[in-house]
């Protein structure tokens, strides 16, 4: 069970349901890049990347709310083991940067409860094994 906050500190990007826009994959590549990048802590200790911190590893003029709404997608992926067999030697293989930057998702509106994720995941994975196909 999932369920949408009102998270925008980037104020770029429209509340609201309808389509996630899709981004540049630098830019999709840069935030990953960033998000992974934070060292480790202790438990219980809590870190946090500011608005602009996101805005910086952006290019000029990206909807960085987008970037960060399908990075979060990704992650949520990643957490139940669903990309494992692409990330090779730690990393994620770059065609899951290049489907998730563009792959068609939902906005999840705020205070509605989500028992699933807002796209269709059985064919991400399968554009993501086309991608690598070529």
């Amino acid at each position: 069970m999932l369920i949408a906050t009102n998270f925008n500190p980037f104020g770029d990007s429209p509340a609201g349901d309808g389509p996630v826009p899709s981004v540049d994959p630098a830019d999709f590549r840069s935030i990953w890049a960033m998000q992974n990048g934070v060292p480790a802590h202790p438990p219980g200790q809590q870190i946090a990347i500011s608005a602009d911190s996101y805005k910086s590893a952006c290019s000029q003029g990206a909807d960085v709310g987008a970037v960060y709404t399908r990075v979060s997608q990704l992650h949520l992926l990643q957490m139940l083991g669903m990309l494992a067999p692409w990330i090779h030697d730690g990393l994620l293989d770059d065609a899951a940067f290049k489907v998730a930057a563009t792959f068609p998702m939902k906005r999840m509106q705020v205070g509605i409860v989500y028992n699933e994720l807002p796209f269709d995941v059985q064919e991400f994975m399968k554009q993501i094994e086309k991608q690598i196909a070529g």
